[in-house]
Formats: structure tokens, C-alpha cells, sequence
């Protein structure tokens, strides 16, 4: 049996989401009956003990786990030009 999480647990959940720029409606989070949280998003669906789940989905959340790929831009790539360091010799000119 899956159910929701408490009310004061969606709030504090839409609040983090909203702090990180992301929108809470895109997430949920909800309780089953072993005890875990699972947590799906856009990128996917994570599990988390209970006692934990707010702690660890907050650290996955702050490394982008559950963010949408993005796609490289499409057009022509620019070309990189490549840098030239200059190195500090021992008398203190420069030399390449």
C-alpha cells in the first residue's frame, strides 16, 4: 500500500524544491508499505529509508540526480583556439 507523505513533509519537499529552482509539481514523494520513500522526478525514481529520505534526497537534488538531460546545442560547433601558456623561467623572463 503506497501512501502520502504527512502534510508538514509535502510542504517542507516543495519548499526545497522551490529554493532550488525547480518546480514541485515535476517531483513525488510518497511512503510504501516497506517502509521506504520513493521519490520520482523527471530523470527517474529514487528509494530512501525513511528515517533518512530528506537528508539523502537533498544531497541527490544538489548534485542534479534528478534533473532532465540537457542536449548539446545544435548548429556548428565553434572552434577552440588553443592557449599558449607562458612559463616564468628561473631569471624571471618568459619562454614558451
Amino acid at each position: 500500500m503506497i501512501q502520502d507523505l504527512d502534510p508538514n513533509e509535502s510542504q517542507l519537499l516543495a519548499n526545497l524544491l522551490r529554493a532550488s529552482g525547480r518546480d514541485p509539481g515535476s517531483f513525488r514523494a510518497e511512503l510504501q508499505s516497506d517502509s521506504l520513500v520513493r521519490v520520482t522526478g523527471p530523470r527517474g525514481t529514487a528509494f530512501y529509508p525513511r528515517d533518512s529520505w530528506f537528508t539523502r534526497f537533498s544531497r541527490h537534488l544538489d548534485k542534479s540526480f534528478f534533473d532532465a538531460v540537457v542536449p548539446p546545442p545544435a548548429g556548428p560547433r565553434m572552434a577552440r583556439k588553443r592557449a599558449h601558456a607562458l612559463e616564468v623561467g628561473a631569471d624571471g623572463g618568459t619562454s614558451r
